[in-house]
């Protein structure tokens, strides 16, 4: 009988989602506030991202306060970004694979340094440091950035990446600080970042929200091309807070995170990247 009408679909947002990027292509991850998920989405997208495409890709904790991307994703090695910038001997693959952990999906992460440890936090030339080293290696690189768009580090991902994704919770506030984030991108020279960038509603909390959500859809999709306002569902895997699993993500958040996947790829052969 041949594949069904949702086969034929899973398969074409897979055929995306393998696109071939130019160089090593940089996705930023940003929210104006803490507690909208973007660490979960970081390692949710980064995940699909590897698993279908099968090719090195790694996700930054760029998170000046000390993120806990590295926790979600598996931490395996308790080496940090700091720990990569100070080796000086680094000219092959297995130099920056030995301060990587990897999950099961294959997406590899770089943790950032423990915030009571720090002694400074993460800035944008750390970042521009990081990737000028590890974007020879890798076909993706993703930035979990901290909250806001002002911080030194946020400046430098904004600086470098070629694609991004806003997330927003599904509240009312989520949603004006989303429309901000716009905003502020539209006016302060990011336009074409914009056009490439996807927006995220997520719901994380479970039941009724106070916003009428595909209301809410097509207020973003006057901003950002149709298709690229993707709605993420209350998991109760990812509200565990415990290392994130693809395959115990419900089948829904798992199709919604490869469409998200799949509209940032079309973008990794257009010609006016940074």
């Amino acid at each position: 009988m041949g594949p069904s009408p949702d086969e034929i679909y899973e398969m074409d947002l897979q055929a995306r989602v393998r696109r071939n990027a130019r160089d090593s292509y940089q996705i930023g991850v940003f929210g104006l506030k803490g507690g909208v998920g973007k660490t979960a989405v970081t390692v949710a997208l980064g995940s699909a991202l590897s698993r279908v495409r099968g090719d090195r890709i790694l996700a930054i904790d760029a998170d000046p306060d000390g993120g806990n991307l590295a926790d979600r994703a598996g931490r395996q090695s308790a080496a940090t970004v700091s720990d990569l910038l100070s080796d000086k001997e680094l000219s092959r693959y297995n130099d920056i694979r030995a301060y990587t952990s990897m999950n099961a999906a294959n997406l590899e992460v770089l943790s950032s340094e423990e915030y009571s440890a720090a002694r400074r936090e993460f800035n944008d030339d750390d970042w521009k440091a990081a990737v000028g080293v590890v974007s020879r290696y890798y076909n993706l690189v993703l930035a979990d950035c901290g909250a806001g768009l002002f911080t030194p580090s946020s400046r430098g991902v904004l600086s470098t990446v070629s694609g991004m994704v806003i997330v927003a919770s599904a509240s009312i506030d989520g949603a004006r600080q989303a429309a901000v984030t716009m905003d502020w991108l539209r006016q302060n020279g990011y336009q074409d970042l914009l056009g490439r960038s996807c927006v995220v509603i997520n719901h994380v909390t479970p039941g009724k929200t106070n916003i009428d959500v595909e209301d809410l859809v097509q207020q973003f999709e006057r901003h950002v091309a149709p298709g690229r306002v993707v709605v993420l569902p209350w998991d109760k895997h990812i509200a565990a807070g415990t290392e994130i699993q693809l395959d115990l993500l419900s089948k829904t958040f798992q199709r919604r995170i490869l469409e998200l996947a799949a509209s940032l790829s079309d973008d990794f052969d257009r010609l006016e990247r940074r």
